[in-house]
């Protein structure tokens, strides 16, 4: 009796805490108490239905606790990100219903949106989640201490506003020459279960820092971690042939430039790329290499160049507007854009603030969507208001997402165009110390060192290096290259 009795008491308990969860809402009788019992059940389509009925045009409506109250109702019927921004730029969790503050608290904390900073939390809402960018400039070894405590004064529910502090400490402080703070930071983001900051650009950097401090073994370790399906391998690719190079690898270099140049990365491979592949060249006196690198790369980037310089003059192109719609379809990725990611800036796919431009775009794109379907479904009711002003406001901010994507993309096209003009000087300096060499000793009368012996044994196949790819190649090429002949006997 006395089991019975305390189970009938927990039930209770429980019922009256689920029942009490909208309190605040005002009315017991008809359209009023329909819509409180529909939130209470979970039936929030009905309830988005039924709302205006019950509340709209009433001053509870246009309070701070009836908007966050819409908001909630919009959230739950698959539209998050104009809810979030319906709350988050008209209601202050000191205006509302410490109820629904309660519970919205609970959604903000688990949002993806909220959680990435695509959408950025403002005034009192930021006691809940503070996720506006880190401001934070670190000029000297102090500044890093004062961040630190900075990040450790927050509690471990804020744990990805921790890791943007540390993403700031990480990515500042080797400006400075502080890489003990850099690397303190990447261990934390590493090693705190944040969700801010992706693995491989943690990984990505770690290995830049150490290579900086001139750990050239540890950097390798680090820019392997970086996986395949990252939009930074081909980058990482590129920096482990740079670090081989400066450990006098020559082998191994040769190896990896391999890969970066390889003709089934032809889209994505920049110009500091032909520009590695060149030194290497140059470096072991592979001369015809240099100059079949450059008409190699004079073939594969001329469209590409044509098109990022039209959409650095003129903020768009038409393979731009192509990229932009497969976007729209799959999300931002080189994988999306498919074979026009060549007309693409190279930092479009890893650039954090493009990427919440274009896949906000997305998301309201989807929302309005969803919205007209709802609002057909609400015309059997009549017509409700404020979804048709919803669904306006909606079409604007898509348009006005499209726009600042685009100006993003047209900046980042800028930085390509400086990247080119920097690296052709480089490579027409080479091509210059080339031909004066040549110049200088036209019959190569100096004598090579003997190849080393190869230490290849089992299962080994050696393919040739030229125009034909093996996948199985790439990324494991292997590579003995030769010494440079001493200009012996050189003369003018």
């Amino acid at each position: 009796m006395l089991r019975a009795s305390a189970l009938f008491t927990v039930c209770f308990v429980a019922l009256n805490a689920f029942a009490g969860q909208y309190d605040f809402l005002r009315g017991n009788e008809g359209a009023q108490k329909e819509f409180r019992t529909l939130l209470e059940s979970g039936n929030y389509s009905q309830a988005l239905m039924a709302w205006e009925t019950s509340y709209f045009g009433t001053p509870f409506s246009q309070s701070p606790t009836g908007i966050a109250t819409w908001a909630y109702l919009l959230y739950q019927n698959g539209l998050p990100y104009t809810a979030l921004e319906t709350l988050i730029q008209n209601t202050s969790p000191a205006q509302i219903d410490p109820q629904l503050v309660k519970i919205w608290s609970t959604e903000l904390k688990k949002s993806q949106w909220i959680q990435k900073g695509w959408i950025v939390t403002t005034g009192g809402w930021k006691t809940v989640v503070n996720n506006e960018p880190v401001s934070i400039l670190i000029k000297n070894k102090n500044s890093a201490t004062l961040a630190f405590q900075r990040a450790s004064k927050l509690g471990p529910e804020n744990i990805n506003e921790k890791a943007r502090i540390w993403w700031q400490i990480a990515t500042q402080s080797p400006q400075i020459g502080d890489l003990d703070s850099s690397l303190k930071a990447l261990k934390l983001l590493r090693e705190s279960g944040q969700t801010a900051i992706g693995q491989d650009m943690i990984n990505m950097t770690q290995g830049r820092v150490l290579y900086q401090k001139k750990d050239l073994a540890a950097a390798l370790n680090f820019y392997q971690q970086v996986p395949k399906s990252s939009s930074l391998w081909l980058e990482a690719v590129e920096e482990r042939a740079w670090t081989h190079l400066r450990m006098e690898d020559y082998d191994k270099a040769f190896g990896v430039v391999n890969t970066a140049i390889s003709p089934v990365f032809a889209p994505l491979a920049g110009p500091e790329t032909f520009f590695l592949a060149n030194l290497m060249a140059y470096r072991v006196c592979d001369y015809p290499r240099v100059f079949s690198n450059s008409e190699i790369f004079k073939k594969r980037h001329k469209m590409r160049l044509n098109e990022i310089q039209e959409l650095a003059q003129k903020g768009s192109s038409a393979k731009m507007n192509q990229i932009f719609d497969r976007f729209e379809q799959s999300g931002v990725s080189q994988e999306s854009a498919g074979p026009l990611v060549e007309a693409a800036p190279r930092q479009l796919f890893h650039d954090q603030q493009f990427i919440r431009y274009m896949e906000s775009r997305r998301q309201v794109i989807a929302e309005v969507n969803k919205a007209t379907q709802l609002f057909d479904q609400s015309k059997a009711l009549g017509i409700n208001p404020e979804l048709e002003r919803m669904l306006i406001k909606e079409k604007q901010q898509a348009d006005e997402l499209k726009q600042k994507a685009y100006s993003r993309a047209r900046t980042l096209a800028q930085v390509d165009l400086k990247e080119y003009h920097v690296v052709l000087n480089k490579m027409h300096v080479i091509e210059g110390e080339i031909i004066e060499r040549l110049h200088l000793d036209d019959n190569l009368k100096g004598q090579r060192s003997k190849l080393s012996k190869n230490d290849d044994k089992g299962d080994v196949l050696v393919f040739p290096s030229g125009d034909e790819v093996w996948m199985d190649e790439l990324d494991n090429y292997k590579a003995r290259v030769k010494d440079c002949p001493t200009l012996k006997g050189a003369s003018l």
